[in-house]
């Protein structure tokens, strides 16, 4: 991902968690939820521990507006889109 997509990624996952903060519910075995944890660990279920290498810009940001309307659902539910970046994309290929 371009380190511009990054940063927007970045900033819509402060602005989901501050917003989604006071709305999720208990956890068992948490004293108070952590909703930016919460979110990144989304993305990393979601899209895998090289996310940020793999995903498109527009698939993060989907997962995150469904993050921001779905604050305590599983991760599993989400059903939206899970595009990976071409090679091309990624700057590998001339």
């Amino acid at each position: 991902m371009r380190p511009e997509d990054l940063a927007a990624v970045n900033a819509r996952v402060r602005a989901v968690a501050d917003r989604i903060q006071p709305l999720l519910a208990p956890h068992e075995g948490l004293a108070k939820r952590n909703a930016h944890a919460h979110v990144w660990l989304g993305l990393k279920v979601i899209f895998g521990d090289d996310w940020r290498e793999r995903t498109t810009p527009e698939s993060a940001q989907a997962f995150l507006q469904w993050m921001d309307a779905n604050p305590n659902a599983d991760y599993e539910e989400y059903a939206g889109p899970r595009e990976e970046l071409t090679a091309e994309r990624r700057g590998e290929l001339f």
